[in-house]
């Protein structure tokens, strides 16, 4: 059996096994027992306070070559998703170049998502993560698929019609390879004749898609319709309500938090809470509003634990999520519990 041996954190590095499971103040769990430690890893501890961890010997001496070192399981994940989205931005050059794609080539790539399907947390993780502004749309594409695959999980689809699902989300934005970059990339307000052309990306991607052989109706459908929207206020037909099909309405919904929490040419991004208050608050009769309960109420519970900067410089940590602002969690600083629904002028500034 390994010995366990307790640790500085200062002292710790990549490779060494957690030996103990490490939990906030308030109970959320940190780290695992068995996790290998990296330097994220590592780092999230210290940003937590946690001085000393108890961790399984570790003798540099009989340490492996640098290739058969086993990999901690951000590492891995990191690295699918890289790859998913290097994969998935040479479709993109295919169809920007003129060429045709076949749909095995999408099908490797929402199989390496699916795959995905139970590791909640490192998805969750991997969306809010710093992206290059101008491969916005590679990692869009690829952040889209898996909410979705998130949503249709919580949606109890059947796993067959989620894998289609996954497929959709990969590419819904797939006509934007037919909008010229000087608009995809425009740092500023785009004009009335840049935003008509930017509309019709979904029906370009719907176009693209009816060359690929075996491609399903329904993601067809996603495709073209995911900015629709329940008032009939969206493009490109104006389909209201129960005229739009579900894998569109879900669409809607993981490609606006995805949007909205990333940084684009022409704006920074928001903070998750800042979302989830934007999207509980305003897209009322805009979004499914069923869908999108089931979205908030989910993916916001994965941020409890989660270390915050507020707006006055403090740092704190989330303890509760309040489901009637999601937005406006409960959070904790030293022995303090403040509410942010009652807490007048205090709001969260920054994920860290």
């Amino acid at each position: 059996m390994r010995k366990k041996i307790k640790m500085d954190i200062d002292a710790c590095k990549p490779r060494m096994v957690m030996a103990e499971t490490i939990y906030s103040d308030y109970g959320a769990v940190i780290v695992w027992e068995n996790t290998v430690l990296d330097k994220l890893t590592i780092n999230r501890l210290k940003i937590f306070g946690i001085e000393k961890i108890w961790v399984y010997e570790y003798d540099e001496s009989d340490e492996e070559p640098e290739e058969s070192k086993p990999r901690s399981e951000t590492e891995v994940f990191s690295d699918s998703y890289e790859n998913d989205t290097e994969q998935f931005k040479t479709i993109l050059y295919d169809l920007s170049a003129g060429k045709t794609v076949s749909i095995e080539k999408t099908v490797q790539i929402a199989d390496s998502i699916y795959a995905k399907k139970d590791q909640r947390r490192k998805i969750i993780e991997c969306i809010t993560q710093m992206r290059k502004v101008d491969e916005y749309t590679y990692y869009h594409s690829i952040n889209v698929s898996m909410l979705a695959m998130l949503i249709g999980k919580w949606l109890r689809l059947r796993p067959e019609d989620n894998h289609l699902l996954v497929q959709a989300g990969l590419l819904h934005d797939i006509g934007k390879s037919r909008i010229p970059a000087a608009i995809i990339n425009k740092p500023g307000k785009l004009s009335d004749e840049e935003l008509d052309e930017m509309k019709k990306h979904s029906e370009y991607g719907y176009y693209i898609v009816q060359y690929m052989e075996g491609i399903d109706r329904r993601v067809q459908e996603a495709i073209l319709y995911h900015h629709e929207r329940e008032d009939g206020s969206g493009y490109p037909i104006g389909l209201k309500g129960e005229q739009i099909p579900l894998f569109a309405k879900v669409l809607a919904i993981a490609d606006t938090f995805d949007a909205m929490t990333a940084d684009r040419a022409y704006k920074m991004k928001n903070t998750p809470f800042e979302v989830f208050q934007l999207m509980q608050n305003d897209c009322f009769g805009y979004l499914d509003t069923i869908i999108l309960n089931t979205f908030l109420s989910n993916i916001s519970h994965y941020y409890i634990g989660s270390k915050v900067r507020l707006n006055d410089g403090r740092i704190a940590e989330i303890v509760y999520i309040n489901s009637q602002q999601y937005g406006k969690p409960v959070i904790k600083i030293g022995d303090e519990y403040i509410d942010l629904m009652a807490a007048k002028g205090l709001k969260i500034e920054e994920l860290i």
